[in-house]
């Protein structure tokens, strides 16, 4: 399995003026890395799956994530914010980082871990808030290969 995440979708961000705008940039991301054709097509996806019900996972946390035919290989795009953004979270409480998912369609599986794990990993308060302060790209992106060891050894069982 390719990595999950890369340095090129790991960014520290000032913050967005809006949920859309936030879902607009990573969608960007991930298509910059070669992980999708028509990313407005991804994008309808994931803006569909947020008007049913926010990705805002509580915690300061929200994983928008989509599966769709236009994916080639699981990517994970990862923005922390210096300032929170409203997400109508679960917890109605504003999100600091967000984890946008690209899956392939024919992916369930896989797609379902990865879920599951990293919901499990960020639900250990001690762990998120280790993400939280991080002050560079470079740290936050040596936290997300670790969390990248956990999913792995979770979908190998």
């Amino acid at each position: 399995m390719p990595h999950l995440f890369s340095k090129s979708l790991v960014k520290i961000i000032d913050g967005f003026d809006s949920k859309d705008q936030c879902l607009e940039q990573m969608v960007s991301m991930l298509a910059a890395s070669g992980c999708m054709e028509f990313p407005d097509r991804f994008l309808a996806a994931v803006k569909g799956r947020e008007e049913i019900m926010s990705t805002g996972i509580g915690k300061e946390v929200a994983i928008p994530h989509a599966r769709d035919l236009v994916v080639n290989q699981i990517k994970i795009a990862v923005c922390l914010l210096k300032k929170p953004l409203d997400f109508q979270s679960m917890d109605n409480k504003p999100v600091k980082i967000v984890f946008m998912i690209a899956v392939p369609q024919n992916s369930n599986t896989a797609y379902m871990m990865i879920l599951r794990s990293l919901s499990e990993y960020l639900k250990q308060e001690e762990k998120r808030l280790a993400l939280l302060s991080c002050q560079t790209e470079e740290e936050l992106f040596t936290k997300l290969r670790e969390i990248e060891d956990v999913i792995k050894q979770n979908i190998k069982l």
